[in-house]
């Protein structure tokens, strides 16, 4: 209909003007600046593209002329084994001629130290699967790291302000307060409401303890520091108390969220430390008897140069 109206007043102004006046629908403008934002995005797309391509035959051109240049020293070091492989030769051959007594020596010394290669292909495996159950105990210590670095200061005032905070962020720093060994309050009975369930639980901390512990500037530093210090210390006993926390239906960091981030983050950060502590101990002994094993193998294996060294 607007168009219609428009195509008449033209017409009409250039009965009445004699001169003509032309319209460009918006939509055509649109579609032309639309074209225009298409174009520059697909040039720069291009462009990009064959950056990339430069970069990646540079790239490629530097590593064949990095593989000549190794093929270069690795000739060198072919002609250094060579003669390097000679004179083990010639020393054998010295040994061979020694008295009878030097030759019991020698095969003492060499049956020594193939057990201690034995030995250290043995630790060396031990050391993997040591390794690979450290690898899975990483990821919670990280999570933990992640939860303390999602609290804000802000996050940390707004607890403070709550004039009654829910039960999920009374009995998340009671998780907080017994990982990092405070002393909470005499146990006693109390119900408590956690996502609208009420549940029987014991009395909470926190107005005893933990607001104290949130006055305290360093609060979310010294949660990272015992992250990466102190984490070794947690032991069994510690998850044990904690374990009546983390089996209630409700207790989790969705749970938490609802009432505050920082409970959410605090939240994460218990479950974190505990699931880290039990991958943890499998690990630790392990570590333990490969640094004594490792030890023991370098003693053995020095003691077996000295004849050689003679």
């Amino acid at each position: 209909m607007l168009p219609l109206q428009v195509g008449r007043m033209c017409e009409e102004y250039f009965l009445r003007m004699r001169r003509h006046v032309y319209v460009t629908p918006k939509s055509y403008l649109s579609f032309l600046s639309f074209y225009k934002n298409v174009y520059a995005e697909k040039f720069k797309e291009v462009n990009n593209l064959e950056h990339s391509v430069n970069v990646g035959l540079l790239k490629l051109n530097q590593a064949a002329q990095d593989i000549k240049q190794m093929k270069v020293k690795l000739k060198d070091e072919e002609k250094k084994l060579r003669e390097s492989e000679e004179q083990t030769n010639q020393l054998l051959v010295k040994v061979q001629s020694e008295s009878a007594k030097a030759q019991k020596k020698s095969e003492q010394v060499g049956a020594f130290r193939d057990e201690c290669l034995a030995n250290k292909e043995r630790i060396e495996v031990e050391q993997e699967e040591a390794n690979r159950d450290l690898q899975q105990a990483l990821p919670y210590l990280q999570e933990a790291e992640n939860a303390v670095k999602s609290i804000t200061a802000k996050d940390i005032v707004e607890l403070k302000t709550m004039k009654t905070p829910s039960d999920i962020i009374r009995l998340v720093f009671d998780g907080v307060m017994i990982l990092l060994q405070t002393k909470l309050v005499d146990v006693r009975m109390e119900a408590k409401v956690i996502n609208k369930k009420t549940v029987d639980f014991i009395h909470d901390s926190f107005d005893e303890t933990a607001k104290a512990m949130m006055a305290d500037v360093r609060f979310l530093s010294t949660l990272f520091d015992f992250s990466k210090n102190e984490k070794d210390n947690i032991n069994d006993e510690t998850c044990e108390l904690l374990m009546p926390y983390l089996e209630l239906e409700n207790f989790n960091p969705a749970v938490a969220k609802k009432a505050s981030n920082a409970a959410e983050g605090l939240c994460k950060w218990v479950g974190a430390m505990v699931m880290y502590h039990e991958a943890a101990k499998i690990v630790k002994p392990k570590m333990d008897y490969l640094k004594i094993q490792t030890a023991r193998f370098v003693r053995a294996f020095r003691v077996c140069q000295r004849p050689r060294e003679r």
